[in-house]
């Protein structure tokens, strides 16, 4: 999901004011389609594309923030890259059934499953984050059979257009470097996002995020690394509490 967010963040800064939306084509060069983009004006639908279009090429190796030929299966190395946030419309149907979850504060434990282990901040610490504010109204996204934290509630979202609505409704996030923090730069939420050292936010960063990055140099591995794990030993529950406070204090006023 974050890649596919950051490819239409792409199309939507080369589009054109008043221009038609942005092709983003395959490493053939061919358009192609993912769910996302059913929700991003911004990206043009492979049956309206003809030849001469705006286009991009974003897919597997050709994602701009991965220096693919110095990348290796076990370790990716990065290029400078600042993403723009995806624009993102939602059909009024799933944001009424949103609206339940208005202010809440949503927080994801859970890594996906190809995800580098370097980005799990670990559980323990999740959890001893709510535990340090009981107060907010945390919430989880995902699909049943989600994990939950003690004491978290489970806003069950099948599809990522459900997610999305959410997030649009929340008051904050912290989230782990990954698909949902670009979910929530595409809604506008203000969010504290754990990165460690594996990647940095100049690769991934958006400016409106508190971006917790404490690795010196992003080492890219995808294998458990020790120097991951000492960046995210930096990052105590309290430093995390601290930096949602700011960001509720700031919305707030």
């Amino acid at each position: 999901m974050g890649d596919e967010l950051m490819a239409a963040g792409e199309a939507g800064r080369v589009r054109r004011p008043g221009a038609p939306p942005v092709a983003i084509l395959d490493r053939k060069g061919v358009p192609r389609w993912h769910e996302i983009w059913n929700h991003c004006p911004d990206v043009l639908r492979p049956e309206d594309w003809t030849p001469g279009a705006t286009a991009i090429s974003n897919c597997g190796r050709l994602r701009p923030s991965i220096d693919w030929p110095a990348s290796l299966k076990s370790r990716w190395r990065f290029l400078p890259y600042r993403p723009a946030p995806a624009r993102v419309v939602l059909p009024p149907a799933l944001l009424a059934n949103a609206e339940r979850w208005r202010g809440c504060v949503v927080i994801e434990p859970n890594l996906k499953k190809k995800a580098s282990p370097n980005k799990d901040w670990g559980w323990r610490r999740w959890g001893e984050l709510t535990q340090l504010r009981p107060d907010l109204p945390w919430l989880q996204v995902g699909p049943v059979g989600t994990k939950t934290l003690p004491g978290v509630e489970l806003a069950v979202t099948p599809t990522i257009g459900e997610a999305l609505a959410v997030l649009s409704v929340a008051r904050a996030a912290v989230l782990p470097e990954g698909g949902l923090h670009h979910a929530a730069a595409a809604v506008g939420l203000p969010a504290v996002v754990i990165f460690g050292g594996y990647i940095s936010p100049a690769q991934t960063g958006y400016a409106g995020h508190v971006n917790l990055f404490t690795g010196g140099e992003p080492c890219g591995w995808r294998r458990p690394c020790p120097h991951c794990v000492r960046a995210m030993t930096a990052i105590p529950p309290g430093l995390v509490a601290a930096s949602l406070d700011t960001l509720l204090e700031k919305r707030a006023a």
